[in-house]
């Protein structure tokens, strides 16, 4: 019986699969019909339910056909590498021939070692090129996704002579999925509005997803940007594969709209990083031979050479090419089945179809171009050695005074990119500041990844096109807000031995009778305040420097320290449990907690009873997301506070704003997106809730809104305007209103609650607007001003630079009884900006700390 209804299902699936695709693929067959199949490996369909393109494959499904092909064939090996925020897996099959399989460490060994330019390692007639296909970074580009299980059937199931050379030859690796969380919402989407009858309307519902979509990860980050970064787990597990293989060929199968062609690299010529040599463009020009071959054997319309670059070096298509690899970038139209574009009809199973093929030809390079590509890497290593040593910089210095959390998660970043650190074993003087000894750390340039180093510490301002796809300025050491500098050989005598990052665990504090208390400078401290606040203690913030007797000694305490009385907490919470608390503080928050046994001071004025120490209310946070809020922004305020934090934020749709009940919420938090500047009862219900108490954080467009509506700042631009011009001149005209996603320095005040637990006053963030407010009325509410030639690192023509120069970055104000913290850029940016996180986080605990200025 069951055999019968297996047959039964067998006709009617084929019978379906012949009315639904049997004239979509322009008289061609799905799969290379130059081989032969092995038919003990099943096809996608056969595990998956459905055939490939027939709607969007769940990821869990995907997984077990990966899974099921790698216990079947002696080709193929699977390993899961990350886990995602939803605890998906990321997998990623290795593949070469059974022969190869079983000496696997060896080639990879082997293949290692070309990278290390003290290795005598030699190329070897038979030492395997390694090409990596990544697919489904953006998890609503779903032919990605779905073309991985063709090329892993492909390449497990085909035979002759071909395959077994190619196998041979090479070992092809294939993460399969990058980003599952944002492909299973795509995915449900697609399920939830798939038709019987195909809709190929544009506007039909199953081809317009919802906000945020499926092209992100949970919190709604772009994966694709976070090669360089290393914020995310996925992009963590990924990359530390990347570089146990250092892969000499990686691609990147990508969708954009719908009636676009394809992209097929190189990008626009003039937009390449600078520290990517030349002879990596030149291969990637002749492994892109292979793709567009196939595309022009088939006649399908292709550009190259323009809209897209390899300038960030953060993508998954520039990142190996300071990594002695080749990478590619490859775009294609998008659809979610059938929809009818300016070209004709478009197909989701030819998408796949296509995807599979270029991936082929992809491996096809790989093997054609094997000692071509072998003999770059070593090279590669080989001449950033050289590179170095003409350098007349031979290292950076740099510190984070006072914050070892921010300074260990700067120096883990390095270590995931193999970068080795040394410690400073001697004070060292670097444009009068002082970089101290045990506390400073050294990156020297005379190392294999000298390349990747300079893309790290370079300051680059000045560009041969003006122009960019993605961001223009990613100095890290100004994200993390480290202290850093460029030193020669004379400061390089300083270094001393290779240190690994350590997260610093404090000791446990003594049991206070009086009161605990720790400073502010390190990038915890705001989750340290949280497990306090969440469990009923009601600790004080210091709003003066003051010196204390503790059970070590005498303490200097800056102003934002944060003191714990033991008594008078008004809750059920012993002693021993406070003092548990403060142990996790110390151990888990690497903050130094002390004890005390009196609330007396030396310092006059600064008794722990004094009014200088202001009451902290636990915030209950409401997040506005939603269309018409920026996914980006709504995500990277989300994971600070919930995954770093470990802050409770509620997320709520902005558009239903007006109606909600707002009364019980402390702070609401209004990030970019599109605001509307007259809707009066919005306005007028966040007015009365603001001088209720309430606090409004808001940054980029959402702060200019609520600058606008609440605190009548005006964001006045100086107009420009054009004589007659010729039409060529249109872009490059506008790429000078443009700022190219650049890093801008402004100055802090540190005495300032929002600037509490900063020890300098220069300050850095990434700024994509001109967004900037007037300096207002209130002589002290500007925390953060802009200088004049604020640019760091990036593009800002000079024009934008004088335009925004003495007006004011941050703005904090009192209004009635509550608060308005407005951040004209965005101190969160990708998670990256360790550097300016805390001035956000300041406005959730601080907003009350300071008074408006007396008439």
């Amino acid at each position: 019986m069951k055999l019968i209804t297996l047959i039964i299902s067998c006709l009617f699936f084929c019978f379906f699969w012949s009315l639904s695709f049997g004239q979509e693929l322009r008289g061609k067959s799905f799969y290379p019909d130059n081989v032969s199949y092995d038919p003990a490996i099943p096809k996608p369909e056969e595990i998956i339910g459905h055939p490939l393109g027939h709607r969007v494959t769940r990821h869990d499904l995907l997984l077990k056909y990966m899974r099921t092909v790698a216990e079947i064939s002696d080709r193929v090996n699977v390993e899961t590498i990350a886990k995602t925020h939803e605890g998906r897996d990321i997998l990623m099959l290795t593949i070469s021939s059974p022969e190869n399989m079983a000496r696997i460490d060896e080639i990879k060994a082997a293949h290692i070692a070309l990278s290390d330019p003290n290795s005598d390692q030699e190329i070897s007639e038979d030492m395997p090129v390694v090409t990596w296909l990544n697919y489904g970074v953006h998890g609503a580009e779903v032919s990605s996704t779905d073309s991985s299980m063709a090329v892993a059937y492909y390449l497990a199931a085909a035979q002759g002579e071909y395959i077994e050379e190619t196998l041979k030859n090479s070992v092809i690796l294939i993460i399969a999925i990058f980003n599952p969380d944002g492909n299973a919402r795509q995915s449900a989407w697609n399920f939830m509005h798939g038709s019987n009858v195909p809709i190929t309307d544009p506007n039909g519902r199953n081809h317009n997803t919802y906000w945020p979509g499926g092209r992100t990860n949970h919190y709604w980050f772009d994966l694709n940007r976070q090669w360089l970064l290393q914020q995310q787990p996925g992009p963590q597990g990924w990359v530390k594969k990347f570089h146990e293989w250092k892969p000499n060929i990686s691609t990147d199968h990508h969708e954009m709209g719908t009636n676009s062609t394809f992209y097929i690299p190189p990008g626009v010529p003039d937009r390449t990083f600078p520290y990517i040599p030349n002879e990596s463009i030149e291969l990637l020009e002749e492994v892109t031979d292979r793709p567009r071959d196939f595309m022009d054997s088939e006649a399908r319309l292709y550009f190259s050479e323009e809209g897209y670059d390899n300038f960030y070096i953060g993508k998954g298509a520039t990142y190996p090419h300071l990594n002695a690899g080749i990478g590619l970038l490859f775009e294609q139209a998008r659809t979610l089945g059938e929809v009818d574009t300016v070209h004709g009809k478009l197909s989701f199973r030819d998408n796949v179809r296509v995807y599979l093929n270029l991936s082929l030809s992809i491996v096809r390079a790989g093997l054609e171009l094997r000692p071509r590509l072998l003999d770059y890497q070593k090279r590669f290593y080989q001449n950033a050695m050289e590179l170095a040593a003409d350098d007349n910089i031979k290292g950076y210095i740099f510190a984070s005074p006072k914050d070892n959390a921010r300074g260990y998660h700067f120096r883990d970043m390095l270590e995931r990119h193999q970068i080795d650190v040394n410690i400073v074993n001697e004070d060292v003087n670097v444009d009068g500041k002082t970089y101290k000894a045990g506390k400073s750390f050294m990156v020297k340039t005379n190392q294999r990844q000298y390349t990747l180093i300079k893309g790290i510490f370079e300051k680059i301002t000045t560009f041969e096109n003006n122009t960019f796809y993605d961001v223009s300025g990613f100095t890290m050491p100004l994200s993390f807000g480290m202290d850093y500098a460029p030193v020669g050989a004379r400061e390089m005598a300083s270094a001393g031995n290779i240190v690994k990052p350590v997260f610093m665990a404090q000791e446990v504090p003594e049991k206070a009778s009086a009161a605990y208390l720790f400073e502010w400078n390190e990038y915890y401290s705001p989750r340290a305040l949280n497990r306090l606040l969440q469990a009923g203690v009601r600790p004080k913030v210091a709003t003066l420097p003051f010196s204390i007797d503790t059970s070590e000694g005498r303490q200097d305490m800056a102003v934002g320290s944060i003191m714990v009385s033991v008594g008078w907490q008004g809750s059920d919470l012993e002693q021993d449990e406070l003092h548990a608390i403060m142990a996790a503080i110390a151990k888990e928050d690497g903050i130094k907690v002390h004890s005390v046994s009196s609330f007396r001071t030396p310092t006059a004025g600064a008794d722990l009873g004094s009014n200088n120490f202001k009451s902290i209310e636990k915030p209950n946070i409401l997040l506005m997301v939603g269309e018409g809020t920026q996914a980006y922004d709504a995500g990277e305020v989300w994971h600070l506070l919930d995954y770093r934090m470990r802050i409770p934020v509620t997320l709520y749709d902005k558009r239903n704003l007006a109606g909600l009940d707002i009364s019980d919420y402390t702070h609401i938090i209004f990030v970019g997106g599109s605001y509307n500047s007259n809707d009066e009862t919005l306005s007028r219900k966040l007015n009365q809730w603001v001088r209720a108490g309430g606090t409004v954080i808001a940054h980029r467009q959402g702060a200019k809104w609520a600058g606008e509506i609440l605190l009548d700042l005006k964001d006045e631009k100086e107009e420009f305007p054009l004589e007659r011009q010729d039409y060529a001149d249109k872009i490059p005209n506008e790429v000078e209103n443009i700022i190219g996603g650049a890093i801008m320095e402004g100055d802090l005040d540190i005495t300032h609650p929002i600037g509490y637990g900063y020890v300098n006053r220069d300050i850095y963030t990434h700024r994509n607007t001109l967004i900037a407010f007037d300096p207002p009325e209130n002589p002290y509410a500007t925390v953060v001003s802009i200088p004049e030639n604020a640019l760091a690192s990036g593009f800002a023509s000079e024009d934008n630079q004088a335009r925004l120069a003495g007006k004011a970055n941050v703005v904090a104000e009192r209004l009635g009884q509550g608060s308005v913290i407005l951040f004209a850029n965005n101190p969160n940016f990708r998670a990256y900006f360790y550097g300016s996180n805390k001035m956000f986080l300041n406005g959730l605990y601080f907003s009350k700390a300071f008074d408006r200025p007396r008439n």
